[in-house]
């Protein structure tokens, strides 16, 4: 079974500084060549809220929060499902903006597959801030996929 207790668990606060390099590697990463992520006060790419936790982030970041060693495993597979980013304002992160991060596990579920197997499904909402306001800026949804293998194990039960 899917670990449906993990629905609501926080998955800490994260602070976030852009610096103008990751933005710019990452805007050619995505072959964004139109020269608008260049300047020392421009916008990020629509889809860079998805790696700020990897790239400028001041705790760890990515998954972090998610038990991931509970739902790794024989026959289990970890894979990025789908991403979903809304902005609240008009405008988007800049270079040079300090962002507030908190995430939560906002949904857990599975599916069968035809084959026996079966997919779950973990779902984190993490709503960024600009530092000092509470007014979100940008939520990111991010969907981990586990495509589980007829025979395999069970995600392990929490500890916590």
């Amino acid at each position: 079974m899917a670990l449906t207790e993990l629905i609501g668990r926080p998955l800490g606060r994260q602070t976030v500084t852009i610096e103008r390099g990751p933005v710019r590697a990452f805007s050619q990463a995505i072959m964004d060549t139109s020269g608008a992520y260049e300047s020392t006060d421009s916008p990020v790419p629509p889809t860079f809220p998805f790696v700020m936790p990897y790239w400028g982030s001041d705790n760890p970041g990515g998954t972090t929060g998610l038990p991931i060693e509970n739902l790794r495993g024989k026959g289990r597979a970890i894979l990025h499902g789908e991403q979903e980013f809304i902005y609240h304002q008009d405008r988007h992160p800049r270079v040079g903006d300090v962002l507030v991060g908190d995430g939560v596990v906002s949904e857990v579920y599975e599916k069968a597959k035809g084959d026996g197997g079966k997919l779950e499904f973990y779902v984190t909402d993490t709503t960024w801030c600009l530092e000092g306001s509470s007014d979100p800026l940008v939520t990111v949804k991010f969907t981990l996929a586990i495509n589980c293998k007829a025979d395999a194990p069970e995600a392990k039960p929490l500890n916590d």
